[in-house]
């Protein structure tokens, strides 16, 4: 299978078209509120120079991750969610709102901090190594990898948020940092530094 085959649009296609274009609910629930907030809170710095978000969806989590950024990249493969997106950011001049298949048309440019948020368990496994391969260029020395899953299985999809984090734990060439188990989801943060953030400080 090529990696185009693993985005189904017309899965996505019909989420977006039965659920006006907020398919997660991403701003009514509380479980992703809550979620957004405990990833930002982990994250390593409080601004980053480059940013990427691959599948950015309607850009919920693209407005709060552009206070924390110079230059934010945000990515999905969907026609609704590239709109919604691009309406919701256009008061922001350094988000930039692609249409992009992962792992396809991923930028060549490295980023210091790198978000793969409840899309890897998506692709096929073909794929997803072809994003672990993407990984180890794409971060910038000092940056970090934040990734986040859902853990229950996803009807039609062979992954889940349980085997995509054991894959880049056991894959991805950096320094693990953090790892949070959730009930509901799975966070793990590696960063491109022998230090920790306290030692980036001094504090040890």
């Amino acid at each position: 299978m090529n990696s185009k085959a693993a985005y189904d649009q017309e899965y996505f296609d019909a989420l977006y078209a039965l659920n006006q274009g907020d398919p997660w609910q991403y701003e009514q629930r509380w479980y992703e509120q809550r979620k957004r907030q405990i990833c930002l809170a982990v994250l390593p710095s409080l601004q980053f120079d480059s940013a990427i978000e691959i599948g950015c969806s309607n850009g919920i989590f693209s407005q709060e991750l552009a206070q924390r950024t110079n230059s934010l990249m945000c990515l999905d493969a969907n026609d609704t969610a590239i709109h919604l997106a691009q309406q919701r950011l256009q008061a922001y001049q350094h988000v930039q709102v692609l249409q992009h298949i992962v792992p396809d048309e991923l930028p060549k440019q490295k980023f210091q901090l790198i978000v793969v948020s409840e899309i890897l368990y998506y692709l096929n496994l073909t794929a997803l190594q072809q994003v672990l391969t993407w990984l180890h260029t794409a971060l910038e020395p000092g940056g970090c990898i934040l990734s986040c899953h859902w853990r229950a299985p996803i009807s039609g999809f062979s992954l889940n948020g349980e085997d995509v984090h054991q894959y880049l734990k056991a894959h991805l060439n950096y320094a693990h940092r953090l790892s949070l188990q959730d009930s509901d989801f799975l966070i793990d943060l590696w960063l491109n530094s022998a230090q920790s953030v306290a030692e980036q400080e001094g504090l040890r």
